[in-house]
């Protein structure tokens, strides 16, 4: 992706923290089971919004497969509610610049280190596999849960058409 839109990537971002996500609680709760929701809300403002525009991204371009809609409401969540989480804006812009710049430095300090500072690093590289996790636990169905544990692989031809558009929109949100 290129520096322009990381820098439009960080200011969605920063400014997610000043204004509220608005959440359409009729919408979700089409898609998300009670647990589902109190999940969803548990996240950031910054996730939240960021899930909706995932969702609304992949609603506008006709994807109607609640599965797909559901792991889009869902996939970021393990960034911050997942318990040793911790995640800050500031882990996240880290995150993309070591990953750009020193991937082997980026792998040697994101170690599963709960109360270290290396925790959330941990948690930013794996949000994947801990959001499809915490999706499982309050009862997604196992495509959900594959959708968002596969979100952040890169672009395979084994990839379904389900999982490319999860992709896309993500990397367009």
């Amino acid at each position: 992706m290129s520096a322009l839109y990381r820098v439009q990537q960080f200011a969605r971002a920063a400014g997610a923290w000043v204004r509220p996500a608005q959440i359409d609680e009729v919408l979700i709760s089409r898609y998300l089971s009670p647990a589902g929701i109190e999940l969803f809300r548990a996240m950031s403002g910054y996730d939240r919004r960021h899930a909706l525009a995932v969702f609304h991204t992949l609603r506008a371009e006709g994807q109607n497969e609640p599965d797909l809609l559901v792991a889009a409401l869902l996939h970021d969540v393990g960034k911050t509610v997942h318990p040793t989480a911790g995640v800050r804006l500031w882990h996240r812009v880290a995150s993309v610049l070591l990953r750009r710049l020193r991937p082997a430095l980026l792998d040697q300090i994101s170690q599963d280190r709960p109360g270290t500072w290396r925790q959330p690093f941990f948690v930013q590289q794996n949000h994947a596999a801990i959001s499809a996790e915490l999706a499982e636990q309050v009862g997604c169905s196992d495509r959900v849960v594959g959708l968002i544990q596969h979100h952040e692989d890169p672009p395979g031809v084994e990839d379904d058409a389900l999982l490319s558009a999860l992709k896309a929109a993500d990397s367009l949100s």
